[in-house]
């Protein structure tokens, strides 16, 4: 088992050197560059790749009629723990694994990071009913891009990219597009959240292959986030509340499968 995971591991990182020698010019890129966000690279983490490569053993399998593309939100879904904020795992198996769901979220992945991977074969023979997106919050994090900060536009581009790629590789699916979630980064990350969300449900409103779907009176308490349904605050170094906790999550899937598959 562990000559297994550790010759992963140096696939991996053998694989994600070459990668990043190929498409380093992409990362270097003048001021007048293409818009970052919907040019596809990959993460620099060997953890990552290995992710890749194993997701696309999964995919080769089939079978798959619920597909999750996002970010460590859904990543989350297979996480049994830490109890009480972090027991996700259950959640996803009440209420998607019976619909045959992969699960196709990373942690700290944004648009260009998608496009990368739906580039490179995650989806690829693949027949959902539907697929459930939820991507864009890494892109307005000012932690994650300090050094080249994304606009509301630029951001709203990189979902409709994800979105559109999804389309063109699986038209047959159906995606329900959710909106950013509410959090408190800061201010300015929430107020280019509300532009990129009120920008998508204009552009898709009258789509026949995409739902756009917000939560986020789920996580408001009085009109004011509710910080308790999130689990940032409480880790051993805090954050400000980005990801919802046990009951956030479960919420949010119940909310998910309704419009999905209706009132259970």
């Amino acid at each position: 088992m562990v000559r297994g995971v550790a010759r992963a591991v140096l696939i991996a990182g053998v694989y994600l050197f070459g990668l990043l020698q190929v498409s380093g010019a992409q990362t270097v890129r003048p001021a007048a560059a293409a818009n970052p966000a919907v040019v596809a690279v990959p993460q620099g983490s060997a953890w990552w790749m290995t992710r890749h490569l194993e997701r696309l053993e999964q995919v080769k399998q089939g079978g798959v009629d619920l597909l999750f593309v996002g970010d460590s939100i859904t990543q989350n879904y297979e996480k049994a723990g830490p109890a009480p904020d972090e027991v996700f795992l259950p959640t996803w198996q009440d209420f998607f694994a019976p619909h045959r769901a992969l699960n196709l979220g990373y942690s700290a992945d944004r648009t260009q990071n998608v496009l990368w991977r739906l580039e490179h074969g995650e989806v690829d023979g693949l027949a959902p009913k539907d697929v459930v997106l939820l991507i864009g919050t890494n892109n307005t994090d000012p932690v994650l891009n300090q050094s080249s900060p994304e606009t509301a536009e630029e951001v709203t581009a990189g979902v409709v990219a994800v979105v559109e790629a999804l389309h063109a590789k699986i038209p047959g699916a159906q995606v329900l597009l959710i909106e950013i979630l509410p959090s408190a980064v800061t201010r300015e990350k929430s107020d280019e959240d509300l532009a990129v969300n009120q920008a998508l449900r204009a552009r898709y409103a009258k789509s026949n292959y995409v739902r756009c779907l917000d939560l986020s009176s789920l996580f408001l308490k009085d009109g004011a986030l509710n910080v308790g349904l999130f689990y940032d605050s409480r880790l051993k170094t805090p954050r400000p509340p980005l990801h919802p906790d046990t009951q956030g999550q479960r919420l949010m899937a119940k909310a998910i499968s309704t419009a999905l598959y209706g009132s259970p």
